[in-house]
């Protein structure tokens, strides 16, 4: 009996790291695919960074109501139809639509991949083991994410490799990610099961509790630790043009490295940081460390000669400041079962520190494209002084948030 309830554990855990990988890869085609997306779309790195832009906006109101959602609805067929919706969308954006349509696809998927689908998905992880377990629990599923993400990405160049044409090998690696999305959708519906008590429970959540939240600082402390990993997590996609403008690398090794950095890393670097974090017994301690690590890594770029001699200098630092923000995103969710918060209320707090977490989604991408397209390879540098900034910002909020646990401990 235990062991097929583990070996259903693990299905849930796995497919849900593959629905995710495959569903957040159509919004994210450019953490992988950047240049690519650029010429079959015809767009400026502005242009993208709008649409992103535009996602992010949408995403920040979708997390706070999503947490509410993940607390007062079946998580099951919020999960199911965020992936089948998700893939659905994906067909429409293999047709290359207008500006316009573009514009209308990423809205859509603002609401199908967060609202209805992220606190969801982070309750169901964080159903599946034990308040010990977490860190392993949420650096497995980030683990498997890599696997699943290392799999399709390396199809999806594969078939970039095939045609000659840009256009129809990106079409076909739209359809991949659509497909495997929707029957992930599908084998979820079948597996994760709604509990009943988890229902009558959540039948008092209501926008109260949202405000209840609001008022949290331990709430705001692990939005802002989400913040500054997310912010500098997204500087990592303009290594890939950086590569490209200022070390005059190939496309087709920048993508290949670009799908290492993002998936092949986090195969070993999220179950790692959750390992770790459980024989330390508190994600917030590593993630200080982490923190000064990650200052000291996004402030290298600024001082790595812009010469092809010190490129592999660039990589291997790439890698490494991967490796520590990977590590992160298997273990800052970890910090909310550590700072005692009730699990029929972790949608609203997973949900209220995700809007403040992610909101780099509705400014930085505009932000960083502007630069980029006003002041070219200068513009690096300023995205290289912004992370180190954010990094700082996430020593100071673990700094404080392992401060007010430590307060509540000694008082209880």
């Amino acid at each position: 009996m235990e062991k097929s309830k583990n070996i259903k554990r693990f299905l849930i855990i796995f497919i849900l790291a593959f629905g995710t990988t495959a569903m957040y890869s159509l919004p994210y085609m450019k953490s992988s695919f950047y240049d690519p997306m650029q010429q079959a779309l015809a767009l400026s790195h502005t242009q993208i960074g709008n649409l992103l832009s535009l996602y992010g906006v949408v995403g920040m109101v979708s997390y706070f109501v999503g947490g509410w959602f993940a607390d007062k609805f079946s998580v099951k067929k919020l999960i199911s139809f965020s992936l089948i919706a998700s893939g659905a969308i994906g067909f429409y954006f293999s047709t290359f639509p207008s500006y316009k349509g573009l514009i209308l696809t990423f809205v859509l998927w603002g609401i199908t991949t967060i609202m209805t689908f992220f606190a969801a998905s982070v309750k169901v992880v964080r159903m599946q083991g034990s308040e010990s377990e977490q860190g392993r629990i949420f650096g497995f599923y980030e683990g498997l994410s890599g696997i699943s993400g290392t799999l399709i990405s390396f199809i999806g160049l594969y078939l970039f490799g095939k045609f000659a044409e840009i256009t129809v090998g990106f079409k076909y690696v739209v359809w991949l990610y659509s497909i495997a999305s929707i029957i992930c959708g599908i084998l979820l519906f079948v597996l994760i099961e709604d509990k009943k008590e988890e229902n009558e429970k959540s039948e008092n959540t209501s926008f109260k509790s949202i405000i209840k939240v609001v008022t949290m600082p331990k709430a705001w402390l692990i939005g802002i630790i989400i913040f500054s990993t997310y912010l500098v997590f997204s500087s990592l996609t303009y290594l890939s043009p950086y590569l490209s403008d200022v070390y005059v690398m190939p496309m087709t090794l920048v993508s290949a490295i670009s799908i290492i950095r993002t998936y092949v890393i986090k195969m070993g670097a999220s179950p790692a940081a959750g390992i770790i974090t459980d024989k330390v017994g508190s994600s917030i301690k590593v993630m200080f460390v982490g923190f000064i690590l990650m200052a000291l890594s996004t402030a290298a770029y600024l001082i790595i000669p812009k010469d092809q001699s010190f490129i592999w200098i660039a990589i291997i630092n790439m890698i490494i400041l991967s490796a520590i923000l990977f590590g992160f995103r298997g273990i800052y969710f970890a910090s909310v079962s550590e700072s005692n918060i009730p699990l029929e209320s972790t949608g609203a707090v997973v949900g209220f520190a995700s809007f403040i977490g992610f909101s780099p989604d509705a400014f930085y991408y505009t932000l960083a494209g502007n630069w980029l397209d006003k002041y070219g390879q200068a513009g690096y540098t300023y995205i290289f002084v912004l992370s180190v900034i954010c990094a700082v910002l996430g020593i100071f909020a673990t700094f404080m948030l392992a401060k007010i646990n430590k307060k509540e401990k000694m008082k209880a």
